[in-house]
């Protein structure tokens, strides 16, 4: 069974009781965040009435009807614009919260582009205390390498150093908010590069078997009422993993329960009947993110995390040299999320001690570095670029607006979007990386400019839909609005693509799709493609050839590159790996493509 949001619950609800005939007939609803049996019997026993679920069905309605509107307006007439240029096979989706998702990767995309690696240089040092060594280096960072020698120069001779600061300071953290949706995406695929899809899947996986709660939430709080179940059940809790850990909060604390804060959904926690066995029971997957909410549902119990910090200046001839350190106090509830306790690494380095007056030996160097472009965005930093987009608006107004409702799309969109940018072959996900391509590249320079490519269209239109469901705009006016926007659209576009220059692009796409010249016939060239269904094929662009190699043969996949050997010398270079007979028997070998243009075996 899907998980689906209320909201879109209330809307498949009521469409099919329009479709239905039903009017008028008395409605009750069933409100419950968990699937134990005790909260559906509360549910059940305090059933609410209808009220609200009408007017989140406006909203979902507008939402649907909006998004609908735009796609298929949009999606034609931009595919259109294009075809006279050589892309005549080529669909170009539009989506109100897809398209300006994808701008904000190809802005990046640019920013790395157009990135300008340049030097810089720093002066460090090493110090020794006691046989350990500790690093320091002068507050500088210096792009004219001459100017770093000359001040290097004021100091290499020098073989001693005084420590002239010694500062320590005792501090406290504490434990990480409770999971939504969009951050547990986020950190499983930091954490094991897991896609935003894959995360979802495996928490539907274990919400039916009521081991978490509802997935789909946007809130980081729970109420009291889940609090107390959880205080109640921490032995329980605690004997899954076998760990007796000190508990130190027993009462809630603000950064975690809040009931002003919980609307539909409270945060992801551990239900009342979660066991050993059924742990036990779980596939690697399901056992790390299961293991990822165990965590951060227990933690809010345990005592902070304590660690010390000390900055320590060191002079070089009244030079200042400055090294910090880290240390460990208290591992309180990072106990949880730590396998060992760890020694000292980079991460926490512990410096010697050190006093005031304390004179050391010294060794400078110059270090020289390069500054580094932006990375490519992952998969999970989309989810999270998608939820707090609002920091890269500039106007206030519209950032406050994309604060207001959480960015654009919605916990149970957010991964359906960037799936549909990969279907739309707009964007490549390799190894955890999102990169664009040209298509995607095409698209985002022809909507330049417009509204298209800014969130902050979607954060005034978001901010009406949310006006929807608190009676502060109906369905009609936002309707009406949106065909408006559609309107100027249409009369504008002519000019826009002009203004954008869009012609190299498109040829550029053209070129990138051909793979080779047409075996068959000397019109036409090879190119990828992909069905309706998402099945890759690389077909003749000529009208009358009927050239097709499937990119799917007997289990296994054949690559770009085995394809255009395929064309150019009728067989691949090297076996293909990880084909499968009918009997289900894995075998090698190599493709060949025979007289009748169809791809065989060759043993």
């Amino acid at each position: 069974m899907e998980i689906i949001s209320k909201t879109y619950l209330s809307l498949f609800f009521y469409l099919i009781l329009q479709q239905a005939g039903v009017t008028d007939q008395p409605i009750k609803r069933l409100w419950i965040n968990s699937l134990e049996v005790d909260e559906v019997k509360k549910g059940f026993d305090a059933l609410m009435d209808n009220s609200k679920d009408v007017l989140m069905f406006n909203e979902a309605k507008a939402r649907m009807v909006s998004d609908y509107l735009i796609g298929m307006n949009l999606s034609p007439l931009y595919t259109l614009k294009f075809q006279p240029h050589g892309l005549d096979r080529d669909v170009f989706g539009i989506g109100r919260v897809q398209t300006p998702t994808l701008y904000m990767i190809y802005q990046r995309q640019k920013e790395i582009d157009q990135f300008k690696p340049e030097p810089f240089y720093e002066i460090h040092a090493t110090f020794n205390k006691d046989g350990h060594d500790y690093q320091g280096k002068m507050d500088l960072r210096e792009k004219d390498k001459s100017v770093a020698l000359d001040l290097l120069s004021q100091v290499k001779d020098e073989t001693q150093g005084t420590v002239t600061a010694v500062e320590k300071e005792r501090k406290k953290q504490s434990a990480p908010q409770l999971h939504s949706l969009s951050t547990l995406q986020t950190t499983a695929n930091k954490k094991w590069k897991y896609s935003p899809k894959q995360t979802l899947k495996t928490m539907q996986s274990l919400y039916e078997k009521k081991l978490v709660t509802y997935p789909r939430t946007d809130s980081r709080f729970i109420t009291e009422q889940e609090f107390n179940y959880l205080k109640e059940r921490l032995d329980q809790y605690f004997g899954i993993y076998d760990l007796n850990p000190k508990v130190a909060y027993l009462e809630p604390r603000k950064r975690f329960v809040d009931d002003s804060k919980v609307q539909e959904h409270y945060a992801i926690v551990l239900t009342k009947g979660v066991s050993q066995s059924q742990v036990n029971g779980l596939n690697d997957t399901e056992a790390n993110i299961f293991k990822e909410i165990y965590n951060t549902t227990l933690a809010m119990f345990l005592a902070d995390y304590e660690y010390e910090t000390t900055a320590v200046t060191t002079n070089i001839k009244n030079h200042p040299f400055y090294s910090k350190g880290k240390i460990d106090v208290n591992f309180g509830w990072q106990s949880l999320f730590r396998k060992a306790a760890p020694a000292d690494t980079e991460e926490n380095e512990a410096l010697p001690d050190l006093y005031e007056g304390d004179v050391v030996p010294a060794k400078t160097d110059l270090h020289e570095g390069i500054t580094k472009p932006p990375k490519l965005y992952t998969e999970g930093q989309l989810i999270n670029l998608m939820k707090t987009c609002g920091k890269q608006v500039e106007e206030k107004e519209n950032a406050d607006i994309l604060k207001d409702v959480e960015g654009i799309g919605t916990e149970a969109t957010r991964a359906d979007v960037i799936e549909k940018l990969q279907k739309h072959e707009y964007i490549t996900v390799k190894k955890n990386k999102v990169a664009m391509t040209k298509k995607g590249i095409l698209l985002c320079n022809a909507v330049t400019g417009t509204l298209l490519a800014s969130a902050e269209m979607t954060a005034k239109w978001e901010k009406a839909l949310k006006n929807i469901s608190n009676e502060k705009m109906d369905f009609q006016t936002f309707i009406a609005n949106i065909k408006k926007y559609l309107r100027h659209q249409t009369s504008v576009i002519d000019e826009e693509l002009e203004k954008n220059n869009i012609i190299d692009d498109i040829k550029a796409v053209s070129n990138d799709k051909g793979i080779a010249e047409c075996p068959k016939c000397p019109q036409g060239s090879v190119e990828k493609r992909k069905s309706k269904k998402g099945v890759g094929f690389y077909a003749c662009n000529h009208t009358d050839c009927n050239f097709v190699i499937f990119e799917n043969m007997a289990g296994s996949k054949l690559s770009q590159t085995h394809v255009k050997e395929l064309i150019t010398q009728r067989q691949t270079k090297n076996k293909v790996k990880g084909f499968k007979s009918k009997k289900g028997n894995k075998f090698d070998a190599y493709v060949e493509l025979n007289n009748e243009y169809k791809t065989q075996f060759k043993f």
